[in-house]
């Protein structure tokens, strides 16, 4: 990014030579000789930062300062004053300059200062972005992943954005809607506007007119004042309609007439009223089905699938979920004060293999559930930590080969190394080796209620012998 400098000084010599030595930094620079020409150019361009000498022919260093503020409060000013102006110094600074710089310029000064000033300001911007992106609910690393199916929906939520066609999210619950209907909002010409937000199957049918186009006072009753819409609040904005397969086809007829119309009418009112309002609607029900079943009309099934963002289930981004593991595990640690920093390689598997019917939602469930339940000094998210419907999750036919071939590698690595190390090593230790690889992996595949007892019986073992075995290799439950 390129900083713009404006350079306010009326000897012409002076300006150039600051001119071109804020050049060679990299920065755009224009020059004014004088309060008028200054302001002309602020009408005119945007700068970030104002270098003013404090004579000039038709005002002073304050004179600019004080303008310059009325248009934009934000600006950054620094003063050129002659050496010894102590009191005129401190006065620019009372009146909103960021700094002062005295005449004879010190070059190595100058370029320490505007770049102190600008460091700073882009500081306050990235305060002002973060700030802006957590009220928002939404922030770029909300969605998490890099498999080719997500990114495609991405991309496409990008170029939707820059439009104001309406946009229709579908998918399972849990696949993260929202967060696509906030991507799409603050890449949009509205973002600066309002963004608000309803779940049309959690508003009881007989209110939700009245949620969304509002009412008059004295309209029903319980109407003791007038109500505004979620239509009117988001004026200008975007309205994100949720579960719209949820709305009861007499009140899709109405949502179709303030689509087509562009305007509301609100209950117990006889005048329309105008609204400029981007909507995006998301639904987890099959819409074809529905409209096939006349649950859902068919002129507004195709209102609003103009743009349609298919966001895909967990299931089927399985690359993902790795990735949204440490997510989570990173926001958890932040709120419930923990020190998680990895998770193990057999319970990443696991998290991978299992299907996940409730997507991105249930693995933050587990997530936090796993991490609330762990010592404060634990580090490591183990097979053994995760809740039993997760860790004694039957795997299929072949994830459990799967699960063979990783064992007979570990075995087959065990072994060469040993024969690298020592080609008469002592086959009884290595069978120990063996052994006690074995009894911690069934160990931590069958974390939970009975694990010596199950462990024993998938050894065909007794017991005794497996709660032996786990002392005599000191193997944690």
């Amino acid at each position: 990014m390129k900083y713009n400098i404006l350079i306010i000084e009326d000897e012409k010599n002076q300006a150039e030579l600051i001119s071109k030595i804020l050049t060679k930094k990299g920065f755009e620079t224009s020059s004014a000789q004088s309060k008028k020409a200054a302001l002309e150019a602020l009408s005119s361009g945007r700068f970030d930062l104002i270098l003013t000498d404090y004579k000039l022919p038709d005002a002073t260093g304050l004179d600019i300062i004080k303008e310059v503020k009325a248009i934009n409060p934000e600006i950054t000013i620094i003063v050129m004053t002659a050496f010894g102006d102590v009191d005129i110094a401190v006065s620019c600074l009372k009146a909103g300059a960021s700094d002062f710089l005295t005449k004879p310029l010190d070059l190595g000064e100058l370029d320490r200062v505007i770049f102190k000033l600008l460091k700073n300001k882009m500081l306050i911007e990235e305060v002002k972005q973060l700030r802006r992106d957590i009220e928002s609910g939404y922030s770029a690393e909300s969605i998490c992943g890099t498999s080719p199916r997500l990114m495609e929906e991405v991309q496409k939520s990008i170029k939707a954005a820059r439009t104001a066609t309406s946009i229709l999210i579908r998918g399972e619950s849990g696949t993260g809607k929202e967060v696509f209907a906030n991507l799409i909002h603050y890449n949009s010409e509205r973002k600066d506007m309002a963004f608000i937000k309803i779940n049309c199957s959690a508003i009881p049918a007989e209110l939700i007119e009245s949620e969304l186009f509002g009412h008059m006072k004295g309209s029903f009753t319980g109407a003791h004042a007038e109500k505004i819409g979620k239509f009117e609040a988001a004026d200008g904005g975007t309205l994100f309609l949720d579960e719209i397969g949820e709305m009861s086809t007499a009140m899709q007829a109405k949502l179709l007439r303030a689509i087509q119309e562009r305007e509301i009418e609100p209950v117990g009112s006889i005048k329309p009223r105008k609204i400029d309002v981007r909507l995006i609607f998301a639904t987890n029900v099959n819409l074809e089905t529905a409209v096939a079943e006349q649950k859902f009309r068919e002129d507004l099934y195709y209102r609003i699938n103009t743009v349609t963002i298919n966001l895909p289930p967990l299931r089927d981004r399985k690359e993902d979920i790795a990735l949204l593991a440490k997510y989570f595990i990173n926001k958890f640690n932040k709120s419930l004060n923990t020190n998680i920093k990895e998770i193990s390689s057999e319970a990443l598997d696991r998290l991978i293999k299992y299907p996940w019917p409730g997507n991105i939602r249930e693995l933050q469930n587990i997530i936090e559930n796993t991490m609330v339940l762990m010592e404060r000094t634990d580090e490591i998210i183990y097979l053994r930590n995760l809740p039993e419907k997760i860790a004694d999750y039957k795997l299929s036919g072949a994830d459990q080969a799967d699960d063979y071939i990783k064992i007979k590698a570990a075995i087959t690595d065990l072994l060469d190394k040993n024969y690298a190390q020592n080609k008469n090593f002592n086959i009884g230790l290595f069978l120990d080796e063996i052994d006690k690889y074995m009894i911690k992996w069934a160990v931590d595949k069958m974390k939970g209620t009975g694990v010596k007892s199950r462990a024993a019986d998938f050894f065909e073992l007794n017991e005794k012998s497996v709660r032996n075995k786990i002392d005599k290799y000191n193997i944690n439950l």
